[in-house]
């Protein structure tokens, strides 16, 4: 079987590079959450359907993992159930049977990498965060809660022809929030 594992950050981001031949997989495992760890929906799912003598093909190494203790046990894991996994951008492969020294070594490195990349983004949102807050202009995210009159607020204005993603920006909530909110 040939399967794909695509991921990105967050629900505003798109998954369509990724994706470009979807249909030449047997399944397809896509998520819109942070790599920062391996407790990810799709990923487990990935993980618990790969059998022996399956493809895993994924974009690039950073869309498995951002550190690189995750990504070697991702790539271990997948190789131990007998499956093979390959990373598109990067043209390699880690089968079952090879222990090739050099793609264990590139692998390491660009697991490093991401892990590097992973720090440096944290680092500078923290660092602009402080900036604002000095400024007086830092207002946390978005509430994650909306109360009963937000609510019907929302569903007024879906009444009246807003598009959802008119609302979605319009109250700072994720589609899948939306939803439920107008479920209620």
């Amino acid at each position: 079987m040939k399967i794909l594992y695509a991921r990105v950050s967050t629900i505003l981001q798109n998954l369509d590079r990724q994706l470009v031949d979807s249909e030449k997989y047997d399944k397809i495992f896509m998520e819109k959450v942070s790599a920062k760890d391996k407790s990810r929906p799709e990923l487990q799912k990935m993980l618990c359907a790969v059998r022996e003598g399956d493809i895993v093909e994924v974009h690039s190494m950073d869309r498995l993992a951002r550190n690189l203790k995750d990504l070697i046990e991702i790539v271990e894991t997948i190789r131990n159930e007998g499956a093979t996994i390959h990373f598109k951008k990067e043209n390699m492969t880690f089968t079952p049977s090879n222990d090739d020294p050099t793609q264990t070594l590139i692998l390491q490195v660009m697991g490093s990498i991401s892990q590097f990349e992973r720090g440096l983004i944290l680092t500078r949102q923290k660092e602009g965060i402080a900036i604002c807050r000095n400024k007086g202009v830092y207002k946390k995210a978005h509430p994650t809660k909306k109360n009963n009159v937000e609510i019907e607020n929302i569903k007024y204005d879906r009444e009246c022809g807003m598009t959802e993603r008119e609302l979605m920006n319009k109250y700072h909530i994720s589609k899948p929030t939306l939803y439920r909110y107008l479920k209620k």
